[in-house]
């Protein structure tokens, strides 16, 4: 990677990681399920493992959290190898998570319409890389005079390139008066959100828009002529079996077993659940099992060409990420492991959060949905899961000693960095580091040694490691992702 990249791959989503191993191709043959489903439970990690440290079991860190419910499928070789439910929903008709119990997906939804809609183009023979006002029939989009001359292309709408506003939806409270799609486009009332508006030029640089997915979701309608959510239930549901997921407007599919939304303090939320007419963004209802089906599909599309959804053409250009440099593709984000390639997406609504992770070779991955707000627990999950199916090109990082870090001695690596004309901020921020770029991202950091540190949630993996003079001042730090890069700090 070219330095003027360093560290441009950061996404709001946390990194994940465990140790190297060599691809086991049958792991089958060492255990049996019931066996790999303790294991999981009971290796659950932090992103850098102390010296001795213990690993933590699964319920006990749901308890930590104040997680009331969770749900789990785990894939292997293609397959889904098992999956499972725990805690409670907080839904006296089914108070039990099982693995139908049925949560929201939140922006999950983005990955089922990215897949939806390269769909509807192999059906209707349409094109990524048309104007989208060609393709919207009952709508226009405007833009902005400064920008007019580049067009906006379904391929920007579904990678966040397309410079559009509205990062997310806040869901409504009830179903009076739920505003159409154009009423959500314009941000006209009962629409709670903003208009939908062009902030810079498209295929310039990434900004996540919900905005953007919802015109996307507008144009598969124009050129379908049917609802989203009835294309969605006969070209994607229905051929994958797909049969405990529906849309969050879809009120007479609601079934008995779901989830209920929790507030932060583990309080079911008073209406229970938020509704989303943003169907593409935010509005899907699923479980892992289901997702896990949707997943497989796309990989043995990769793999050979033999999914149901779409063409291994398609598929490739689904995890193409539009940007160079970027790691956004169509409807989800790309991270490299040591060369290895994974391919994931968060979520999180109001009482639900979720993620699911998966390689674009060896069909492996998991898929987790909370009915909560802690995230903490999701990424600990995915790293037993790799750690357990020893999945390739994964790093465990360890503390080399024991450490024992105050905050005077943290203070001496605060200040500003620099390389050229980019800056980098570290901070100290009750007890630990932050690094930050101003304006752009901010990550905390990890100590593996008394001065070196992983960067959080950037991918690919980062570490920075700062140089203390002989005098004992520190006078440069070391990043590191990929190649090595010097920052002088700023005096």
């Amino acid at each position: 990677m070219k330095i003027k990249g360093l560290f441009l791959l950061f996404i709001f989503i946390s990194a994940t990681g465990s140790a190297v191993y060599a691809q086991i191709t049958d792991i089958h043959a060492k255990d049996s399920v019931q066996h790999r489903i303790h294991k999981v439970e009971n290796n659950l990690r932090p992103l850098v493992l102390s010296p001795g440290a213990s690993l933590w079991n699964l319920e006990k860190q749901m308890q930590q959290y104040n997680i009331p419910g969770l749900s789990v499928a785990v894939i292997h070789n293609y397959k889904i190898d098992w999956a499972k439910g725990y805690g409670v929903t907080g839904n006296t008709e089914s108070p039990e998570i099982t693995e139908r119990t049925a949560f929201q997906a939140a922006s999950m939804s983005k990955f089922v319409n990215a897949v939806a809609m390269l769909n509807l183009i192999e059906q209707k023979n349409l094109s990524l890389d048309e104007d989208i006002n060609t393709y919207l029939t009952s709508w226009k989009f405007t833009y902005h005079k400064k920008y007019d001359e580049t067009p906006i292309r379904i391929r920007q709408l579904l990678s966040h390139t397309a410079g559009l506003s509205i990062h997310g939806f806040a869901g409504y409270k009830n179903a009076n008066k739920l505003p159409s799609i154009i009423e959500i486009l314009e941000g006209n009332k009962p629409a709670n959100s903003d208009r939908v508006e062009q902030l810079f030029a498209s295929q310039t640089k990434f900004k996540y828009s919900g905005g953007g997915t919802t015109i996307a979701q507008l144009i598969l309608t124009d050129q379908s002529n049917t609802s989203y959510e009835n294309f969605l239930n006969k070209n994607i549901f229905q051929p994958l079996g797909m049969s405990n997921s529906f849309y969050s407007i879809e009120s007479d599919r609601y079934p008995r077993d779901m989830a209920y939304g929790h507030a932060e303090n583990g309080d079911v939320l008073k209406n229970q659940y938020n509704l989303y007419p943003e169907s593409a963004a935010a509005g899907l209802w699923t479980t892992p099992t289901d997702l896990a089906k949707f997943i497989i599909d796309i990989q043995l599309s990769l793999a050979s060409g033999k999914g149901k959804i779409l063409s291994q053409q398609s598929t490739s250009a689904l995890i193409k990420p539009s940007l160079e440099n970027s790691n956004s593709a169509l409807g989800l984000f790309t991270e490299y492991e040591n060369g290895t390639l994974y391919l994931q997406h968060s979520g999180s609504n109001e009482g639900f959060r979720g993620k699911f992770y998966f390689s674009g070779e060896h069909g492996n991955g998991v898929v987790i949905l909370i009915n909560g707000t802690n995230t903490k627990i999701i990424e600990e999950i995915i790293r037993s899961v790799a750690y357990v199916y020893q999945w390739t090109g994964f790093k465990s990082f360890e503390a080399k000693e024991e450490l024992n870090l105050n905050d005077l001695d943290l203070e001496k690596y605060t200040g500003t960095y620099i390389l050229d004309d980019r800056a980098v901020h570290v901070i100290l921020k009750k007890g630990k580091l932050i690094l930050k770029e101003k304006g752009k991202w901010s990550s905390g950091l990890t100590p593996l040694t008394n001065s070196k540190f992983v960067v959080d949630i950037v991918k690919p993996r980062a570490t920075i490691e700062f140089i203390t003079s002989t005098d004992g001042t520190v006078s440069k730090s070391k990043l590191q992702q990929g190649e090595t890069t010097e920052w002088v700090k700023k005096k």
